[in-house]
């Protein structure tokens, strides 16, 4: 029996979750069908993958059942995929995104068998660290994922992996071109096409507030969330070149290595410079329509400490100040989504202020911030902390389990009631990381 902070999560507890996740995560996992060669994922368990391809509006807006494969829930579902004995998943959702690029490197982030949903949005920035993380999980090719190593002392069959890897280098330099193209600005930072691309669907930090007083308008054009250089996309970004950078080195790309290197340090020199609030000691996005920045704690703010691109006095004070705070971030059923200190934030089922939103972000408590932050804890030293969130998270799940017999997207950042989407796996399988974390 483990006990954090006054919250117990008992062995049968955590035996239960992950008796849930080896049953169900399978049923998530596709076979190729349509306009997806590879195997394919979706983010509710036990659905008809596609069933309303032709339908005007998705099921995700109506009842909260996912039928389609969507880019970072593809992504982070696949890489603990492994854990309930499902292998190889990450290559093929990185090479069914991969095998949709267009000539000038625009990938769906939205698709299914027979559509593409949210056309004109761009797969989100996490297809590299996939692939590298599929390197990790594979004994042979540690040396590869690694800092340091030796291609000459490959076996024979690793360097037939590492071929394989190789194909995929030019597409993944395509498609991160993509960005440099279409979301660059002039102060060297990225912005999202719009809150929707981000899939932070009502993400305070780009419907800035006195965006949200406009409630019902359902222009998106008239939000300023397309002109926000969001601190997620870069520090997302600046992690996509790193991981480039490192298979490009592996596979003898001198030239990609060095221009993706650049990239990531140039990135994160200008999120350094331009989105540090020193006030709220958390990275904050900068809104180009009126050079101001826009001081609000949401946990995408948190970005460039999860992906371990902060620098160390940062790191360590969005920590203290932010994370392990219980004025902000930490709420007794594990990280909120949105700070509770922010005026707006608030623990609705759907999210609020003027679109089709399909779910919330702006407080209640998600599986995949909790388990990036966990992982961040770990790399920074704070053990006992990471434990203390995990306990929260999976005490979370395990009584929304045992109450509705299924998880949920997300749940109540004070209360842990399950708020919206039953029968949602994606990432909520990361919550494996945080059982063998207590384990």
């Amino acid at each position: 029996m483990t006990k954090e902070n006054g919250q117990t999560v008992s062995g049968t507890q955590l035996r239960k979750l992950k008796d849930f996740f080896q049953q169900h995560a399978p049923k998530c996992v596709h076979k190729p069908e349509g306009m997806l060669p590879y195997r394919y994922t979706t983010p509710s368990y036990g659905v008809v993958a596609g069933a309303d391809d032709k339908a005007a509006v998705a099921e995700r807006s109506t009842t909260g059942h996912y039928l389609q494969m969507y880019d970072w829930d593809a992504c982070f579902f696949s890489q603990a995929s492994h854990r309930v004995g499902i292998e190889g998943l990450q290559r093929d959702v990185v090479a069914n995104f991969l095998s949709l690029k267009q000539a000038d490197g625009q990938i769906p982030r939205t698709v299914s068998p027979g559509r593409v949903w949210d056309a004109g949005d761009q797969c989100k920035p996490f297809l590299a660290t996939t692939l590298l993380s599929s390197l990790k999980n594979q004994g042979g090719l540690k040396a590869v994922a690694g800092a340091e190593h030796d291609t000459g002392s490959l076996s024979g069959e690793d360097r037939k992996e590492l071929a394989t890897f190789s194909a995929y280098l030019s597409d993944l330099d395509c498609y991160l071109g993509y960005f440099k193209r279409q979301r660059l600005s002039k102060w060297g930072l990225y912005h999202w096409r719009n809150v929707l691309e981000s899939g932070v669907d009502d993400n305070l930090a780009l419907i800035a507030p006195r965006e949200a007083a406009k409630d019902e308008d359902a222009s998106m054009a008239r939000f300023d969330d397309g002109r926000i250089l969001a601190v997620d996309i870069n520090s997302y970004l600046a992690g996509e070149f790193a991981a480039l950078a490192r298979m490009a080195e592996a596979c003898g790309n001198k030239a990609l290595e060095e221009a993706c290197r650049m990239q990531t340090r140039a990135l994160r020199e200008a999120i350094e410079e331009h989105l540090w609030h020193e006030e709220l000691a958390l990275y904050c996005g900068y809104n180009t329509a009126d050079n101001t920045i826009i001081a609000l704690r949401s946990w995408t703010g948190l970005t460039p400490v999860i992906m371990g691109i902060a620098g160390e006095e940062r790191a360590h004070r969005v920590i203290r100040e932010n994370i392990l705070n219980q004025d902000h971030f930490l709420r007794p059923a594990g990280l909120a989504s949105h700070a509770v200190s922010e005026p707006l934030a608030n623990q609705q089922r759907r999210g609020l202020y003027g679109r089709a939103i399909v779910s919330n972000w702006q407080g209640p408590v998600w599986v995949l911030p909790n388990a990036l932050v966990v992982r961040a804890l770990l790399k920074y030293g704070y053990q006992k902390e990471a434990q203390e969130i995990a306990a929260r998270v999976l005490n979370t799940l395990s009584k929304g389990l045992q109450e509705t017999g299924t998880l949920h997207e997300n749940y109540n950042a004070e209360t842990g009631a399950p708020l919206w989407a039953p029968n949602f796996m994606s990432w909520n399988i990361l919550a494996l990381e945080l059982v063998e974390l207590l384990e």
